[in-house]
């Protein structure tokens, strides 16, 4: 008898684990703007990555030295943003880290844009 995988909870893949843990930016500027004088704004920033990063535990890159680029700063990311999030070092971040780092997962769906052939714009 054959055990059925259990379903990835936070998601798998490489697009679909940057467009969840990129939900969470919303969530970045809404908490700054609502909780601003109640706790810090590195504290806020770390909440939010706390819960963005869960998505990032199961991201894939193809194999192929032709996805280095890419592989390279999804890793980053990765490494990051679960560094920040779940509190890995007793370092404190900021909320301009962690706007960085939802910046850098639309620079890697820009790249994987361009990988696919398409002409990209990021719009305004």
């Amino acid at each position: 008898m054959s055990k059925e995988k259990e379903p990835s909870e936070f998601g798998k893949g490489l697009v679909i684990c940057l467009v969840k843990f990129s939900q969470h930016y919303e969530g970045l500027a809404h908490n700054l703007e609502h909780l601003q004088g109640t706790i810090s704004e590195d504290h806020i920033a770390t909440m939010n990555m706390d819960a963005a990063s869960d998505h990032l535990y199961e991201i894939e890159v193809p194999k192929g030295r032709e996805w280095t680029t890419i592989r390279k700063k999804v890793e980053y990311l990765q490494d990051k943003s679960l560094e920040m999030g779940h509190g890995i070092t007793d370092k404190n971040y900021t909320a301009k880290e962690a706007w960085e780092l939802y910046h850098l997962a639309g620079n890697i769906a820009l790249l994987i844009d361009k990988k696919l052939g398409l002409k990209p714009e990021e719009g305004v």
